[in-house]
């Protein structure tokens, strides 16, 4: 409940103005890993297979990590709810050009072309035939403006019965890239 009340404040608070974020240096490898625990956990609880692939060299960026979780979260959340048993989630990052991208694949039921202009839209859930009961349809609107108050973007690839992808793209110059990282990948089945 506390983070449904988390959401309707934020989605109020877009209404009233800009939304300010509490940015702090932070390293996305080990951010990523932290952020994604949980989520492993939930998906390998629904015998869902779980990969994650992370570049070894992620910079550092000046983002706000908690409301960055959020909108990470929310999109993950989709994935491992929209994907049935013995289906796949992975979750990728790294840099490209100018701009990191961590990417959100599931091999759920994918998402009709005309849905996919409107999934963005406060309180727009889909057909009562392929939607859960829990809910309001605020997630993906939510992750959408989290993600612009960083300065970027997310986009979406889906093809029905063929699973969705979900990119959330951040430009490294306008979040503050202090430093690069060096982890090793890893993939955790």
């Amino acid at each position: 409940m506390r983070h449904l009340l988390d959401d309707l404040t934020q989605l109020y608070g877009q209404a009233l103005g800009s939304l300010e974020l509490d940015r702090s240096p932070t390293a996305i490898s080990p951010w990523l890993h932290q952020t994604l625990s949980p989520w492993r956990e939930e998906a390998l609880e629904k015998d869902l297979r779980w990969e994650i692939s992370v570049a070894p060299d992620l910079p550092t960026l000046t983002i706000d990590p908690d409301r960055l979780a959020q909108a990470l979260g929310n999109i993950v959340s989709n994935g491992i709810k929209y994907t049935s048993p013995g289906g796949s989630i992975t979750v990728s990052a790294a840099v490209s050009a100018d701009t990191l991208q961590i990417a959100v694949q599931d091999s759920g039921p994918g998402i009709e072309p005309e849905e996919q202009l409107r999934i963005f839209e406060p309180f727009y859930r889909g057909p009562s035939s392929r939607r859960f009961p829990q809910g309001m349809g605020l997630g993906l609107s939510i992750a959408r403006d989290l993600v612009t108050a960083h300065n970027g973007r997310i986009e979406v690839e889906s093809t029905p019965g063929k699973g969705s992808c979900f990119r959330i793209v951040l430009p490294l110059q306008a979040n503050g890239v202090t430093e690069s990282r060096s982890l090793v990948p890893d993939v955790i089945q």
